[in-house]
């Protein structure tokens, strides 16, 4: 790859994808990935993978998963059940009302999983969690939402067609008879493959609250030391910036699905967009969940495990092409 200073991987693959398109491309900022792209006798600011074909309303929506969901529901596109509350109250009054149990806890706005909490099994974790959530004084927009149950998969959206698949694979540790939990996950952050941020495939696993929450629904603790092969997932959100694991699945997934992602991104008037889907594969049922308006590529690029996916090229090929 040309060397840039862009600050992430992402953007670094879009940059390295104009050049070889042919494009001239000017670094504006490497602080705040920003660039400068030249061809057809005009020219177009990127922002890392924030692309002006994406309009401003759109971009809006995508960062606010309330509305995100509510024009999804209008286009009969299936998303889980899902309520917007204002307060711990209103989370509490609503959670009895519905006895909506296993449930997720979210803000309306934010990435990574941040302040997110899946499978939410009882009262007393529920109440336990809302003060993780609801983290400043005054009303707070947070969704209360069901818990689905399925693999997590992002799609990678460019156009009318989809890019790239990747299912992605909560953070986990396999044992070996010798080490416990803490010491494995002490492991597997010094893989090669794993990065401080996002400059490598992996992100580190932190050991914090959260996890602590997972294992103890399994009764275990830091100190527990798997059988050796024993695989302990440490957290519900597959994210990759929590750990996740990355596997290539684009040659593997159906054609509904990606019909649905197609759907989902020109829904809101996404051109170019990540798209996380929930498939059942007993049910087979499946549900957006949100989507990104400035998606990471890198992990299509660089997936864990399977086939590289060159949706940088897709990209600047589609921009081209409008």
């Amino acid at each position: 790859m040309i060397k840039t200073k862009l600050r992430t991987k992402s953007a670094q693959l879009i940059f390295k994808a104009a050049l070889d398109k042919g494009l001239k491309v000017k670094v504006i900022s490497n602080r705040f990935n920003l660039m400068e792209l030249f061809f057809h006798g005009k020219s177009i600011f990127v922002k890392g993978t924030s692309f002006p074909i994406n309009s401003q309303p759109a971009c809006f929506i995508a960062n606010n998963k309330f509305l995100t969901k509510k024009i999804l529901r209008s286009h009969n596109i299936p998303i889980p059940k899902s309520w917007l509350v204002r307060t711990p109250a209103e989370a509490r009054n609503l959670i009895l009302k519905k006895k909506l149990f296993p449930c997720v806890l979210k803000p309306i706005k934010g990435a990574h999983g941040n302040k997110v909490y899946a499978n939410i099994e009882s009262l007393k974790e529920f109440e336990e969690l809302l003060p993780f959530v609801f983290t400043r004084p005054g009303p707070e927009d947070v969704l209360v939402e069901e818990f689905v149950h399925g693999k997590d998969y992002r799609f990678l959206v460019v156009g009318d067609k989809v890019s790239a698949v990747i299912q992605r694979m909560p953070a986990r540790i396999i044992g070996d008879g010798k080490r416990n939990i803490r010491q494995l996950i002490k492991a597997f952050n010094q893989n090669p493959l794993v990065g401080k941020k996002y400059e490598k495939p992996m992100c580190r696993i932190k050991i914090n609250g959260e996890i602590k929450r997972n294992l103890k629904k399994q009764n275990k603790k830091l100190t527990y030391i798997p059988a050796k092969g024993q695989k302990i997932i440490l957290r519900q959100n597959a994210n990759i910036s929590t750990g996740g694991i990355s596997l290539d699945v684009t040659d593997k997934i159906n054609g509904s699905l990606n019909q649905t992602a197609v759907k989902a991104a020109g829904a809101i008037g996404m051109k170019i967009a990540g798209v996380d889907i929930i498939y059942n594969a007993s049910s087979q049922k499946h549900w957006v969940l949100e989507l990104n308006d400035c998606p990471g590529i890198d992990i299509h690029h660089h997936p864990v495990f399977g086939k590289s996916r060159d949706v940088a090229g897709d990209i600047i090929a589609f921009l081209l092409q409008n």
